[in-house]
């Protein structure tokens, strides 16, 4: 697991008071996490992450880039690989990094650019058990 920074984004006092407003990007997920998160919707990727990251769609599409991301829950920041998997046409987040082993099926992560810090934070929105 690699850790590096406290969470740099300014915009986390605003989030905590309205937990939905800010996250663009949700995805309830339907199979145990083994390193990789899919997201369900690839406009929402192209739209919310990569036009904010200035990133091509066709180079990802490509070969998969390297994002910083806050974690609003831990407190800290990761390096992880965003990528697109040719054949479920769906991009994704992925490396063994922090809290993946921990999500279970029915949790939902939210995602969100923060222009401020420039990166994309996370956030486990709801845990399918308590």
């Amino acid at each position: 697991m690699e850790k590096s920074s406290r969470c740099s984004s300014t915009l986390k006092d605003t989030c905590e008071a309205n937990k939905t407003s800010l996250w663009k990007i949700r995805t309830v997920l339907t199979e145990k996490c083994e390193g990789w998160i899919y997201f369900d919707n690839n406009s929402d990727v192209e739209n919310y992450i990569l036009k904010n990251l200035n990133e091509k769609i066709n180079k990802v599409k490509r070969e998969p880039i390297n994002i910083k991301i806050d974690d609003y829950d831990m407190g800290c920041q990761h390096k992880v690989i965003l990528g697109y998997y040719h054949k479920s046409d769906k991009y994704y987040l992925g490396k063994k990094y922090w809290r993946m082993q921990e999500l279970d099926v029915g949790d939902e992560v939210g995602f969100f650019y923060d222009p401020i810090a420039k990166n994309v934070c996370v956030s486990v929105l709801k845990q399918a058990k308590p």
